[in-house]
């Protein structure tokens, strides 16, 4: 990558900056330019995507009043107890 498209995109973001943090965001992107060739370069076909990350499914329980814990008669809206005091 080089200097005008770096001064490119700092332009912008509307970003001042001295040469050497240049230089450094340089060699930076060049890394992160590089890495996503490198992941280009994988071979997924006959992959399926995921859309989560994990197969994990979720486990929460089913809800259900306590009629102990919750009051449904005042003004029509739901109290529980308060949490602080």
């Amino acid at each position: 990558m080089d200097f005008s498209e770096i001064d490119y995109l700092l332009n912008l973001a509307r970003l001042d900056i001295s040469s050497e943090e240049k230089e450094k965001i340089a060699h930076d992107l060049a890394k992160i330019l590089d890495y996503v060739n490198q992941l280009q370069q994988v071979n997924t076909e006959g992959l399926e995507p995921m859309d989560g990350g994990t197969f994990l499914e979720n486990i929460w329980r089913a809800d259900e009043i306590n009629p102990q814990k919750v009051n449904l008669k005042q003004e029509g809206y739901f109290t529980v107890p308060p949490i602080f005091e």
